[in-house]
């Protein structure tokens, strides 16, 4: 990014900011703060950005935008920006970026996948232009106008997933990025807590045709149960759809797998070519994020020979399934990690792989904690994996949380299982049980803190 003088006057519609002032940078967090940055103080869940203003302009921020109630001294007044809402503002900032930015705009929603897909385009899309997506998981109401201000101005590509919790949330986000191509890669059961029903997941995530731009496309999934929804709606709205499938007739599908001398191979149909990419691995969500891959660089008229000869290279995002190797007490223990996040579908698939893994006579150990904000329907999903389980090819399962006693209660009959009230609890367990004649698997949401069997914090 790079404002200068006119570009804040607009944002701002003040005019006492500096003739050659420059600003390269967009923080919400005062210590990333430095020359020629501004930092706008954000009220979170857990923190008001308020109490870190100062030491935002002792980094070196050129300014602190605040609310109007902010007490400030006259000495520092300069360096204040008083406005009625940071947040408003961050928003202001960040559809400007967005309205004087020439690349190509991507928003990505659904109920999984988001982050890992992003990761893909990015990784594939930088072997045509400049691309900037967003970083970590910056997908909510102040993530996502974050990481669009820091839109570099001559960036190609532009990638952002758009996250929620409720409805409403994705029509907000989608109005502030306007995005040239939409992408739902599912509809899933999660945010049920609030939703309370898929149609109304469905519903809220299909927001983001609001505002993908006049004679945009979306790309959506045929297998999904809701596609028939999302492909009325989409006509509606008068966009161009491009549809996606592992098994079914699709714009761009998959015929089938093929292992060869020891290499994996997907066999594609991409419009009315076909093509033998090898892989690192036929892992489920791999293999769907990039057929919605494909799809894009088709209709963007790229050439996908670049693609398919760097997808057994793709590096899996940490967290998503990527096999950490970690030394405990002496021995070298493998882990497959997806602690990042769970809700039935993504536990689904990572339970699948996991007991498909050829390990040649290694044990398996899956380390299970709670799939939450499911509402009412909490008991239904965590039983549904429970049957997976059972007829899964796992030795012996770790459940961690308080929704997994609905898993605990229907699987202790049938295959070993213990359950910890927490990670703290389990923390102690896993060094003694860590070892490598095993390979392990941890799933389970962020809220359970499975991430620290990796981190050492337990």
């Amino acid at each position: 990014m790079n404002l200068n003088q006119k570009d804040l006057q607009i944002i701002f519609k003040k005019l006492f900011f500096k003739k050659k002032l420059k600003i390269n940078k967009i923080c919400i967090n005062s210590k990333e703060a430095k020359k020629k940055s501004i930092f706008f103080a954000i009220k979170g869940k857990n923190t008001d950005g308020h109490f870190y203003a100062k030491e935002a302009l002792q980094q070196g921020a050129e300014f602190a935008v605040v609310k109007n109630s902010y007490q400030v001294s006259r000495a520092n007044k300069k360096n204040f920006l008083k406005v009625s809402s940071p947040l408003k503002f961050l928003e202001k900032t960040a559809q400007y970026q967005r309205n004087n930015s020439k690349g190509v705009f991507i928003g990505v929603t659904g109920s999984f996948g988001k982050t890992t897909l992003k990761f893909m385009l990015s990784f594939f899309l930088k072997k045509f232009g400049k691309t900037y997506s967003s970083p970590k998981s910056f997908n909510n109401h102040f993530g996502l106008p974050l990481s669009l201000s820091n839109t570099p101005a001559n960036s190609k590509y532009n990638i952002f997933e758009l996250g929620m919790s409720d409805k409403g949330e994705i029509e907000q986000l989608s109005k502030i990025l306007n995005p040239d191509i939409g992408v739902i890669t599912n509809i899933g059961p999660a945010h049920l807590k609030n939703l309370k029903t898929l149609k109304k997941v469905c519903l809220a995530k299909s927001e983001i045709m609001n505002h993908i731009k006049k004679d945009g496309v979306v790309f959506l999934n045929k297998e999904d149960d809701y596609f028939g929804d999302l492909k009325k709606r989409a006509k509606i709205k008068k966009l161009q759809i491009v549809t996606f499938a592992k098994s079914k007739i699709a714009d761009v599908q998959l015929l089938k797998t093929v292992k060869k001398n020891r290499k994996n191979y997907l066999i594609v149909k991409v419009f009315k070519n076909q093509f033998r990419i090898e892989t690192k691995t036929f892992n489920d969500n791999f293999v769907v994020n990039f057929l919605i891959t494909l799809s894009v660089f088709s209709y963007l008229g790229l050439d996908l020979k670049k693609i398919i000869k760097n997808a057994k290279n793709f590096p899996t995002p940490s967290g998503r399934g990527d096999l950490v190797v970690k030394t405990i007490d002496g021995k070298k223990v493998k882990i497959i990690n997806e602690s990042y996040n769970a809700n039935p579908i993504s536990m689904k698939n990572a339970i699948e792989n996991f007991s498909s893994l050829a390990q040649s006579g290694k044990k398996k150990v899956a380390i299970i904690g709670d799939m939450l904000e499911l509402g009412l329907k909490s008991k239904h999903y965590h039983e549904q994996i429970a049957e997976l389980l059972i007829n899964s090819r796992i030795d012996h399962v770790h459940l961690i949380g308080k929704e997994v006693a609905y898993i605990y209660q229907k699987l202790k009959k049938f295959k070993k299982c213990n359950i910890y009230n927490n990670i703290n609890h389990f923390g102690e367990v896993f060094s003694k049980i860590a070892n490598d004649k095993s390979i392990f698997l941890i799933k389970g949401s962020n809220g359970i803190g499975l991430s620290k069997l990796l981190n050492d914090k337990l």
